[in-house]
């Protein structure tokens, strides 16, 4: 168990596994979120405290510090509490061991633009893009895909663009002094049959990569959130992806977790870049079933241990939101699916998020 005093900022299902991970290993730890609703407020681990403005959380974090006998570990795993933080709250990354990190990294990542830039020249294949206050008529073709460039409220997240006009509706009702922070991006086009949708979640330090899980998305709500994950193999596609993530944060020297998102056309073996996460993502939990020392890494982030695999394959389900995914798309095949898969949220010795999720 470490001495150490930790921190997590939200408690939607990537920081429930958090909370559960550090809980379980015996840390003093204290988690954060903006709704009593988010599924990892009814854990039974750590300290748990529902804040509604960035200086109620500073206020919440400082008697932490005040508390602590050294900078607190602080693992942020909401994109949304990333981005107040990042405009409100920048002093936390003085006030404590931040993991995502450093903040001038972050704040480069959370620019899709910058990070594009950036994939660029580590020679990542990115779909051309344009941020709405630079785009110029005819430099992207139809259909697009519009999404925010920066964490901001919109009245939409991420949207098919398929004609001009139906463009120029959302351009007009995007306020001009926002449109530097919405992104078009030329659409990636590729058949179901031969898609993978690829995440590489892994965590480093410094830049050096502690290890890696890859694994396809074959099954997503529409809004794109993940509901069934399958590890791909050790093979030249998964060793490409290795190699591209590891090259891309040993320059920065970030810390932390992140997930990188690829596209895959299987038939053409065209690797697209999507995005980075720099921060837990979605299917956090599966790590903490594929890895049995992963809470080592998680007590001792500062120090670089390497990943130990127990599983050969993992399959991963989310189960309330694998349910609603073969609603949507009236998918009911491999239903043994279940069977074989380690579950998001659902734990034996914390069931109370499982059940707090339906209602």
């Amino acid at each position: 168990m470490s001495d150490n005093t930790y921190i997590i900022l939200g408690l939607t299902p990537q920081g429930l596994a958090l909370l559960r991970g550090l809980g379980k290993a015996g840390a003093d730890v204290t988690a954060f979120c903006t709704s009593k609703k988010n599924v990892g407020y009814h854990s039974r681990y750590g300290k748990r405290i529902c804040f509604h403005a960035i200086a109620e959380l500073r206020t919440h974090i400082n008697n932490i510090v005040v508390k602590s006998p050294q900078k607190p570990i602080c693992f942020i795993t909401s994109g949304e509490i990333l981005a107040s933080v990042l405009r409100e709250y920048k002093e936390l990354y003085n006030e404590c061991k931040v993991f995502s990190g450093p903040y001038p990294v972050i704040e480069l990542l959370a620019h899709k633009d910058k990070m594009y830039e950036y994939a660029v020249n580590k020679g990542f294949n990115v779909a051309k893009f344009a941020t709405l206050d630079k785009y110029i008529d005819g430099c992207l073709k139809f259909p697009l895909f519009l999404k925010r460039n920066y964490e901001i409220p919109l009245f939409f997240k991420a949207v098919k663009i398929n004609t001009p006009e139906e463009f120029s509706y959302y351009i007009n009702k995007i306020p001009a002094e926002s449109l530097q922070d919405v992104i078009a991006q030329e659409y990636i086009d590729i058949p179901n049959k031969q898609l993978l949708n690829i995440t590489c979640q892994g965590f480093f330090v410094n830049g050096v990569c502690a290890g890696t899980f890859i694994a396809n998305q074959k099954r997503r709500l529409r809004k794109g959130i993940t509901s069934y994950i399958e590890e791909l193999p050790e093979n030249k596609l998964s060793a490409l992806i290795r190699k591209q993530s590891e090259k891309f944060m040993l320059e920065l020297k970030y810390c932390g977790f992140a997930e990188f998102e690829f596209m895959y056309d299987s038939l053409s073996e065209q690797l697209y870049f999507i995005e980075i996460n720099t921060r837990t993502c979605g299917t956090q939990s599966a790590l903490h079933h594929k890895f049995n020392n992963l809470s080592e890494v998680i007590t001792h982030p500062d120090t670089l241990i390497k990943l130990h695999s127990k599983t050969e394959k993992l399959h991963w389900m989310n189960i309330q939101r694998d349910i609603r995914a073969r609603m949507e798309s009236r998918d009911f095949s491999h239903l043994c699916d279940i069977f074989k898969s380690r579950y998001d949220i659902l734990d034996w010795k914390d069931l109370k998020p499982f059940f707090r999720q339906f209602i």
